[in-house]
């Protein structure tokens, strides 16, 4: 805040009404968690986000509030323990002001109450997140989305279901039809060195040429062996 705005040093001050100063930070976004968490923990709370998106965010801001409660106490137990706490680790629970002066009461921060009050709220936005994601809208416009990203992308009817059911949903049935479609028609990839059909084509024929030829060099075989019978049962008659 400009050291010049003097907006915000009481609620009830005439100065609130004046026009905010370059610096003031009163309209940043999110301000009710601001003051309890970091900026980068902050922003993953998008109003535009769809209702369980939203849930989710809120519920990991309480998960760190609570986580932050947690290194309250533990610190503040820790300094009791050594006996160095200081008078601002208290809390002022009642201001009395009388002609005597203003006097003030402080206790020990009901850690207990406000690590109780987290969890409440974590566990009752859980519950609506859980409420909201089986509502038959919110269940169609999931699906919608996983198939519109499907499509942009070119997957396979086989890929598309696996991105729907990776999403939680159930696989609709026009996509089930779709995938049966597609195995019906699927040729599984050729083997890392195996061969093609047009290869194993080719390798057929040659075998059926080397066939023929066997063929024929067993009839010239068969010629040639008979042709040396009857030489031989010549010259066995002519003795």
């Amino acid at each position: 805040m400009s050291e010049y705005d003097k907006r915000g040093k009481h609620p009830a001050s005439r100065a609130n009404l004046q026009m905010f100063q370059p610096g003031n930070q009163a309209a940043r976004k999110h301000g009710a968690y601001a003051r309890y968490h970091a900026p980068e923990i902050v922003e993953r709370v998008t109003p535009d986000a769809d209702g369980p998106e939203r849930l989710e965010n809120m519920i990991q801001l309480e998960e760190a509030r609570l986580h932050e409660l947690l290194q309250e106490k533990a610190a503040w137990d820790a300094k009791s323990e050594y006996d160095e706490l200081a008078h601002g680790d208290y809390t002022i629970t009642e201001i009395r002001a009388d002609a005597g002066g203003t006097a003030t009461r402080r206790e020990r921060p009901n850690f207990e109450s406000l690590i109780d009050r987290a969890m409440g709220k974590i566990m009752a936005l859980v519950v609506e997140k859980e409420r909201m994601q089986a509502t038959p809208s919110y269940i169609a416009s999931a699906l919608a989305r996983v198939l519109d990203d499907a499509e942009k992308s070119g997957l396979s009817a086989v890929d598309t279901a696996e991105q729907v059911e990776r999403a939680g949903l159930a696989v609709p049935f026009s996509l089930q039809q779709r995938v049966r479609a597609e195995l019906a028609t699927y040729e599984p990839p050729e083997p890392e060195g195996g061969m093609t059909d047009d290869e194993l084509e080719a390798l057929s024929a040659e075998y059926e040429q080397e066939m023929a030829g066997e063929d024929e060099w067993l009839e010239e075989r068969q010629a040639e062996v008979a042709d040396i019978h009857k030489t031989q049962q010549r010259e066995k008659h002519s003795e």
